[in-house]
């Protein structure tokens, strides 16, 4: 089978983007699966001289492809996109074989495996997670690519209830929800690890908007100043375009000393950061599923997250967190509040083993191959 990613990090590299697709075909392959990743990166800042590469990235097999291409900001251009991600997999198919079920991750791969699959007659999985559903952010544009895609689709899922709703509208079709996953092997609760005694609240994810971070800012002062006399710190993870800004308002707000800016940090640094702090907080504006929400809950840390579409899907219980309205620095500050003065009550292996029922990675992988077999057997493979 071959995953077709919409966004995909550069090889070699601590860019998290489209990571879970490289986990999930390892994961996939790890069950029996011949998974495979096939992206081509066609966009305005690649090089005029097309690029390959077909090689094996940490087990899965993967094929690579670079070459300039204007930005899609028509249908012409659009189209002429897919037509040439099409010839891409149609090459790929020459040399190594027809796949038996493409995986479309997100709209744009979708699109192209609707003209494939017209063309060809392979079956495809389409797999929504993109948020610009929830913002209506989608280019005019691409519309009529996505219904399309929808159409053409053997199946089509989700990754929450919540980004479900917004897609239902365009289809009559019926829309799965299969999350992501964590990886057990990076995301885990450690006993060992002893937390400091300062007390650490971290965010993990960019940009600053989406993700609330001048929200989270403004309800982390104004907890400073209810319980100042408390050692506490901030934590903020990823490489932030907007940390300028950021530092700025974490200035005039008093509380620049108290915040560690770490950069792009690899899943395993990730990892051993959430273990040493106490709290994961996320103040995003819209999140459809919530993949930090997700590891530092598998990590064994509390929640305090908006209600976001994603959140409210993965926190399903007060034992995990505490919820508040998005936008709101005073609804944030009274969920960090609470989650604070509760803290002892809270129970890692309780809340690990809560996520793990539902978003563990075997439980997933093995939906996701129910799934398979029953397209396979539809289609008659």
């Amino acid at each position: 089978m071959l995953i077709i990613p919409s966004w995909y990090f550069p090889p070699g590299t601590h860019e998290i983007a489209g990571i879970m697709f490289h986990h999930m075909a390892g994961s996939l392959r790890d069950q029996g699966l011949d998974a495979r990743i096939l992206f081509a990166d066609f966009n305005k800042d690649q090089p005029f001289v097309r690029k390959h590469q077909w090689t094996p990235e940490e087990g899965v097999p993967t094929w690579r492809t670079q070459h300039w291409f204007p930005p899609k900001i028509n249908t012409i251009l659009y189209s002429l996109w897919v037509q040439r991600y099409v010839a891409e997999i149609k090459k790929y198919i020459r040399s190594q074989g027809r796949p038996d079920l493409i995986h479309a991750q997100s709209y744009q791969a979708a699109s192209v495996c609707a003209t494939l699959f017209e063309e060809t007659g392979i079956p495809f999985v389409y797999a929504e997670r993109y948020s610009g559903f929830i913002t209506n952010s989608i280019h005019k544009h691409h519309l009529p690519f996505i219904k399309r895609a929808i159409d053409g689709a053997a199946v089509l899922t989700c990754v929450s209830p919540g980004l479900a709703s917004r897609i239902q509208p365009h289809t009559s079709k019926t829309i799965r929800i299969l999350p992501n996953f964590f990886d057990s092997t990076v995301f885990y609760p450690d006993a060992a690890v002893v937390k400091s005694n300062v007390f650490t609240w971290v965010s993990v994810g960019e940009p600053a908007h989406i993700k609330g971070l001048d929200i989270l800012l403004k309800a982390y002062a104004a907890l400073r100043r209810r319980l100042h006399d408390v050692p506490m710190r901030l934590v903020m993870i990823d490489r932030i375009p907007e940390q300028e800004q950021l530092v700025q308002q974490a200035q005039a707000l008093g509380i620049a000393e108290e915040i560690t800016w770490t950069g792009l940090l690899s899943q395993k640094e990730v990892a051993d950061i959430l273990r040493q702090s106490h709290v994961l907080v996320s103040a995003s504006r819209t999140e459809t599923f919530g993949k930090a929400i997700l590891e530092a809950l598998a990590c064994g840390l509390p929640v305090v997250a908006t209600r976001t579409d994603g959140a409210e899907y993965i926190l399903s219980s007060s034992r995990q967190g505490e919820l508040a309205e998005p936008g709101s620095p005073e609804s944030l500050l009274r969920a960090m509040g609470t989650v604070f003065a509760g803290y002892s009550t809270y129970d890692a292996d309780t809340i690990h083993s809560e996520v793990k029922k539902r978003f563990g990675q075997k439980e997933v992988i093995r939906q996701w191959v129910q799934l398979y077999k029953s397209i396979g057997h539809d289609h008659g493979a």
